[in-house]
């Protein structure tokens, strides 16, 4: 019974020590607007430097160099957030075929990520490890590559005990309540219709917000382990063949926008919230729980 208190325990601590960890959450800025690539070549200036940086960082000895850069990697996803926004306005982007954006006949471009990898840093790759099964069917390659009993261990136990969806939960909640209010005064006021460039901005500041959690989620992936166990799991990840697609999106982008704004509006999206939260605090139990447990085995 003692050891099973005692287990017990160390699960509470491992999830209250996440719960009091620093957050960077920050409220709705109204000033800060979705960045906009009207034109091909718009795109072409800002790929041409994302694709400087990214070739620059990959000289560093660091395989996680770019995304310790939280300058760089906000280049990156900002350039990404345009492209998706490119695609939902059915705005044709021609002549980045040099850059690795192939038009399809259907008006989808796909991207061959072997060789442009500049489309997929590292924790677009490192983010499939969030999922604890995933990572378990890679564990024979990685022990087969260098990866001793310790090593495994600490990605095991940082995947159980780091979930990026819970840390966005936790630091988005102030973005989201106070957009709300925002929409919610306006609607009081007389507007019938939601802004829809400031629900744009919201929905950029929350992809913003996403890409930097995941990144930080990522890097501390990385430190998890030493340099020589980091190159070999970069290494064994690039081998994967993988392609990015962008589709044309079917839905008109006011009328998604309107779809998105309306829970926030209603004030239905607090009960989303809390139901999404507390489930993802009883998945992190549970894989804590059997993390411990197979320790203890």
């Amino acid at each position: 019974m003692e050891e099973l208190n005692r287990l017990g325990a160390g699960v509470t601590l491992l999830l209250a020590l996440l719960v009091a960890a620093p957050t960077q959450a920050a409220p709705f800025d109204e000033k800060l607007r979705a960045p906009r690539s009207a034109t091909s070549q718009a795109l072409r200036t800002r790929l041409e430097a994302h694709f400087a940086t990214f070739e620059r960082k990959q000289q560093d000895p660091d395989p996680a160099a770019f995304i310790r850069d939280r300058g760089a990697y906000r280049q990156w996803s900002d350039l990404y957030f345009s492209v998706q926004l490119a695609m939902d306005e059915k705005t044709p982007l021609k002549g980045l075929e040099t850059f690795g954006l192939v038009a399809g006949p259907d008006g989808s471009y796909h991207i061959d990520l072997r060789a442009f990898p500049q489309w997929e840093p590292l924790d677009s790759r490192l983010h499939r490890l969030t999922n604890p099964e995933i990572l378990e069917s890679y564990v024979p390659a990685l022990t087969a590559r260098g990866f001793r009993d310790e090593d495994v261990t600490a990605l095991r136990t940082y995947v159980a005990t780091h979930d990026p969806r819970l840390v966005l939960h936790t630091e988005g909640r102030q973005l989201v309540d106070t957009f709300a209010k925002r929409l919610q005064a306006q609607r009081k006021s007389g507007g019938q219709r939601a802004d829809l460039q400031e629900v744009l901005a919201y929905r950029y500041q929350k992809a913003s917000l996403r890409a930097d959690v995941e990144r930080r989620w990522a890097v501390g992936l990385m430190d998890a382990l030493d340099p020589q166990r980091q190159r070999i799991l970069v290494s064994f990840l690039e081998e994967f063949q993988a392609e990015m697609a962008f589709g044309v999106s079917g839905d008109d982008l006011a009328a998604t926008l309107e779809q998105e704004a309306q829970p926030i509006v209603s004030g239905e999206y607090t009960q989303i919230l809390t139901t999404e939260e507390a489930q993802l605090r009883q998945d992190m139990e549970r894989r804590t729980e059997k993390l411990i447990g197979g320790e203890q085995r």
